[in-house]
């Protein structure tokens, strides 16, 4: 009887249990959850708060170094850790919470993995149209291609006038950047064109939105403004395209315009001189200026050495009999109209003002000759 009195107890007790647990608040692994990320955040708070005060405290480059990869790697263990609690169920706010960690401490490290790009991932699958998550566009945006999923979610999904315009806006500028390096002409207008979309849709959504927290940042109107303008000027360059128009200096100060050389073939040179190739170029452009001699050809060389002596000091030494603008180094307006990333950068205008030829480096001697040859004996006959 005793032993039939325990089972039944036994049995009791246990249905008891199983009772309780489904009794349990459905919360409950929510908050040990939670718990588990703030003790994350908190272990976290605290090794980067050492490895910072040993950055201060480094002396050489080198431990500078390899204290920035120690942060590094910290960042990127830790996000790996968390995306355990986000795995687990990706649609609750513990999961966004947990999400923005990621982002915004790999986004001040620049640190990306495949873990990152994870998080990432579950923010454009359950959290586009949460209006906390306009606070994660900006770290995000700086963690490379894997943001641009989250970006274009956003900038689709999430009812926020000004959450939507600041994704787009922030999507719109890494497509700049693509731009900017893309050598296809052809290319790089299809690029502008889609990024000039995203600013205008960006600008008429919320133009008074801004991107930061500082009430004092620039709104999303103005932004888009200056970055049309930016991608207009870039593919306003590219071959088959009328010349910009620029201002410079002459060596003895006078002011000279671009223009002023129409009705010419123009070989515009970009260059500077500790650049190596581009010292090499000197002695066949000696060559090809004394052949266009007396026709409608002039070169004109664009240095953008910091001191104007320095260039002085060069031709004292190096004949080149050509014309010569130079005007604040690498602040010169040639250097930022044309967009100039490497020396040295030519470019060949016709007669008539539009670029027909661009190089970025030295181009082959009988491939720069030709082009010229071509050029110069179109705008002879075109004179008659």
């Amino acid at each position: 009887m005793r032993l039939l009195c325990a089972a039944a107890l036994s049995l009791s007790l246990g249905l008891w249990f199983v009772y309780a647990e489904d009794k349990k608040p459905a919360d409950a692994p929510k908050s040990e959850r939670a718990e588990k990320l703030a003790a994350r955040k908190k272990k976290f708070d605290e090794e980067h708060k050492e490895l910072k005060a040993s950055l201060a405290r480094a002396e050489s480059p080198a431990d500078q170094r390899a204290i920035q990869a120690e942060i590094k790697e910290l960042v990127l263990l830790t996000a790996s850790k968390v995306l355990d609690i986000i795995e687990t169920d990706p649609k609750d706010d513990v999961a966004l919470d947990a999400t923005a960690f990621i982002v915004e401490t790999c986004g001040k490290a620049r640190a990306t993995s495949d873990d990152v790009t994870k998080a990432l991932k579950l923010i454009a699958e359950h959290h586009a149209a949460n209006p906390k998550v306009k606070n994660l566009l900006l770290p995000a945006a700086s963690l490379g291609e894997a943001s641009d999923r989250l970006l274009k979610a956003v900038a689709e999904n999430n009812p926020d006038k000004d959450t939507k315009a600041v994704a787009g806006y922030l999507l719109a500028v890494k497509t700049v950047r693509d731009v900017e390096e893309e050598e296809d002409d052809a290319k790089a207008e299809l690029l502008a064109k889609g990024a000039i979309d995203l600013l205008e849709k960006a600008a008429k959504e919320a133009p008074t939105a801004k991107v930061g927290a500082d009430p004092k940042s620039p709104t999303i109107a103005e932004l888009a403004a200056k970055q049309i303008e930016n991608l207009k000027a870039i593919t306003s360059l590219a071959i088959g395209k009328s010349a910009p128009e620029v201002e410079s200096l002459l060596l003895d100060g006078k002011k000279v315009n671009l223009s002023g050389s129409k009705g010419k073939v123009v070989l515009l040179d970009i260059w500077a001189t500790w650049c190596g190739p581009c010292v090499r170029m000197i002695p066949h452009e000696r060559k090809l200026v004394e052949s266009m001699k007396d026709k409608p050809f002039e070169l004109i060389s664009v240095s953008v050495d910091n001191k104007k002596e320095t260039l002085q000091k060069f031709l004292e030494n190096e004949k080149m009999p050509w014309t010569h603008w130079w005007q604040d180094g690498q602040e010169n307006p040639v250097m930022k109209k044309y967009r100039v990333r490497a020396f040295p950068t030519l470019y060949v205008i016709d007669h008539t003002g539009v670029i027909k030829h661009k190089w970025v480096g030295s181009p082959k001697d009988e491939e720069l000759d030709k082009a010229i040859d071509d050029l110069v004996k179109v705008a002879i006959k075109a004179k008659g």
